[in-house]
């Protein structure tokens, strides 16, 4: 499996809190399963905006560190990026930490937590013109998609990837959230699920448990979909499997 959202690079944003939790954090995603888990800090939000050449070095220490600790994990980077309404400036001007390499690119945006701004498709469709598919974060959990989860299906038909959190279809959001998740799955609009893991004892790393839910909604292949293909996709700068962008 293949984790392209997490919280491990150590004390850089709210995750991981110090290296000896963030090793732990590795040793759980690759105990679960996970193979490669691309570390994704929060950059050019109002909270967090993390410094690349800060990320580059901590995402340098941790994989000596799992190296040294002999973790079967690869550790990419790349970032989690806040909505603005200027992002395709950003990726003219080389500002995005994108999610792999390749002839297509991706970049993992997050939404504010309680709304979707009414401008967002003007935005994601400036963004696409500068050749970088958006991936939008946890869809399930902000609340403007909960009674109109049609909007987020708006969103992907035009365009941009859908990410769902693992812990939504695991109950560890709220019930909300859940059912959003199942929503967006009988709609077939689900591109690839990741952890979100911030901390080894909240939130932690780990796709399994989620992956067997979706075998349950949407069948064992959708379940390899989202969880090896579309990331890998992604990874390698390809078409996504099934995808609409």
């Amino acid at each position: 499996m293949i984790d392209l959202h997490a919280h491990v690079l150590p004390a850089l944003d709210d995750g991981s809190r110090n290296a000896e939790e963030s090793l732990e954090m590795l040793r759980a995603a690759a105990r679960d399963g996970t193979r490669i888990l691309c570390a994704t800090p929060h950059a050019h939000g109002p909270d967090y905006d993390v410094a690349r050449d800060e990320a580059v070095l901590a995402h340098a220490r941790l994989v000596e560190a799992a190296r040294a600790a002999g973790l079967a994990i690869d550790v990419r980077l790349a970032s989690e990026v806040w909505y603005r309404t200027d992002l395709d400036v950003l990726a003219r001007e080389g500002r995005l930490a994108l999610l792999g390499s390749g002839a297509r690119r991706y970049v993992l945006v997050e939404f504010p937590p309680n709304l979707v701004p009414p401008e967002a498709e003007e935005v994601l469709f400036r963004l696409r013109l500068e050749g970088v598919t958006p991936v939008i974060a946890h869809p399930e959990r902000n609340p403007s998609f909960w009674a109109r989860p049609e909007a987020a299906v708006r969103l992907r038909e035009q365009g941009a990837l859908l990410q769902i959190t693992a812990g939504s279809l695991t109950g560890l959001f709220r019930r909300e959230a859940k059912a959003c998740a199942r929503a967006l799955f009988d709609r077939d609009a689900v591109d690839l699920i990741a952890s979100d893991c911030h901390r080894a004892d909240r939130r932690p790393p780990g796709l399994s448990e989620a992956a067997r839910i979706v075998v349950k909604w949407a069948g064992a292949d959708q379940a390899e979909r989202v969880t090896d293909a579309v990331p890998r996709a992604i990874l390698e700068g390809a078409v996504v499997p099934g995808g609409l962008s």
